[in-house]
Formats: structure tokens, sequence, C-alpha cells
């Protein structure tokens, strides 16, 4: 548990130094923007925009920080021969991918959580109201970072950054059209498909459940219920597939 912390600590510490900070600058800089424009909207429509504008712009750029640190931490460890040093030490493969992990997910929480305060602010400096979809919306998003990061890092454990990069956008995408999927297979009249299409389903992350955030431009309620398993399935799907990381990860050959 040291060795974790110790790790954990270290990661945050060297994720700092990519200056990662600066997106909640350009954050705070489209949502100042963004409410100048929905001002020359109508009132009914102003707070929609605004929450639909600041919603989506953290999610944009939560996704693509984890995106872009879970998939270079490995790869650069390896390529700067840093890693040697670490796991020569008692200090298993295993438990240093998932301190890294933890570590990717302190730091994008961290500037998450940032982003959200100025979001909030922006709301009630607006006065445009705010409730438990909007709760439920930001909730999302944090799970959304768990399952890109271990997504992230699964691909890292095997490959490189840029196959590591292409991989984990593509399933961000696929991820956010998994419904769709599910529906589109259950039209089928051949058998192999749809049992083919629904493996596929189960197989791949489905971050469409993880998504809140119309429910929040419209104030529609979502169901305490339905974020708590919907935060279930982001914790399960994304253990097990660390677990299936760590396996690849203490079998790879670094020369």
């Amino acid at each position: 548990m040291t060795a974790l912390l110790a790790l954990l600590v270290n990661g945050f510490r060297e994720s700092r130094r990519n200056r990662v900070t600066v997106v909640v600058f350009l954050f705070a800089f489209v949502m100042v923007f963004s409410a100048t424009f929905a001002l020359e909207l109508t009132v009914v429509t102003f707070a929609r925009v605004l929450t639909d504008l600041g919603l989506g712009v953290m999610g944009l750029i939560a996704v693509f920080l984890s995106v872009f640190l879970s998939t270079g931490l490995l790869p650069r460890e390896i390529e700067r021969r840093t890693i040697y040093m670490i796991v020569s030490k008692p200090v298993s493969r295993s438990a240093f991918l998932v301190g890294r992990l933890l570590a990717n997910l302190a730091t994008v929480g961290f500037v998450t959580a940032m982003m959200v305060a100025l979001f909030l602010l922006q709301m009630v400096w607006e006065g445009a109201p705010m409730g438990a979809p909007h709760a439920a919306a930001i909730i999302g998003l944090f799970l959304e970072i768990v399952v890109v990061s271990s997504v992230g890092f699964f691909f890292a454990s095997f490959s490189s950054q840029f196959v590591s990069a292409v991989s984990t956008v593509g399933l961000y995408f696929v991820g956010h059209l998994a419904g769709d999927l599910y529906r589109m297979v259950h039209r089928s009249k051949s058998e192999l498909v749809r049992y083919g299409g629904e493996a596929l389903y189960y197989l791949l992350p489905n971050l469409d459940r993880l998504d809140f955030k119309a429910r929040a431009t419209y104030m529609d309620p979502t169901p305490w219920s339905e974020v708590a398993a919907s935060g279930a399935y982001a914790l399960g799907y994304s253990v097990v597939l660390i677990a299936v990381a760590c396996f690849f990860f203490e079998r790879r050959d670094f020369k």
C-alpha cells in the first residue's frame, strides 16, 4: 500500500508537469464567451444553452486529458527506461500500472473538479437554475473519466502510444453509440448477427449509459438508482479491464 501511494503521488506530480491545468483557463474562456452568446438568445433558452455548452466543453476536455495521459504514461516510462528503476525495486508491474492509473485519475479528476467549480460559479452568476439533473450529469462525467482512462491504460499495457490513443478515441465514440448498436442488431433477421452484436455490445464500454448531460439541459430528473447502477457498471468494467491490462503488462517485453 505504501508503494502504491508513492506511485500515485509521484505520477500526480509528473502529470502536473504537462501543464494540464492550462485547460482550466481554456474552459473559463469558453464559458465566458458562451454566456455572452447565450445572452443574445431568448430568456427561455438561456439556461439550456449555458448548461449544454458548459457540460459539453467539460466532457470534451476531460476526455481529451484522459486519453492523452492514460495512453502516454506507460509508453513514456518505457521509452525513457525509467520503468527499469521502478520494477527493479520490490514493486510489481501490476502495482506500477495501478499506481499510474490512480495518478492519472487524480490529475484528471482535479482538473475536472476545477472546471465544475467554474461551471457552477457561472451558473450562479447568471442566475440559471440548477438541480439534481446537473449533479447526475457531473457524476456521469467523472464515471466516464474512469472508464476512458482504464481503456487507455488497457491499450497502453501492450501497444504504443499512437495505437493506444487512436484505439481509445475509437472506443470512446463507439461507446456512445452502444445503444444504437444494440437496437440495430436486434432488427436483423440473422441470428448470427444478433448474437454477435449482443456479444459486442456487452464487450465494448457502454458510455451512453453514463451520459446524463441531455437530461440536465432540459432539467429532466435522473433516478438516483440509475446513477448508482451506472456507477457500479463503470467501476466494475474498469476493474475487469485493468485486471486484463495487468495480465498483459506483467508479460510484456520492454526491449
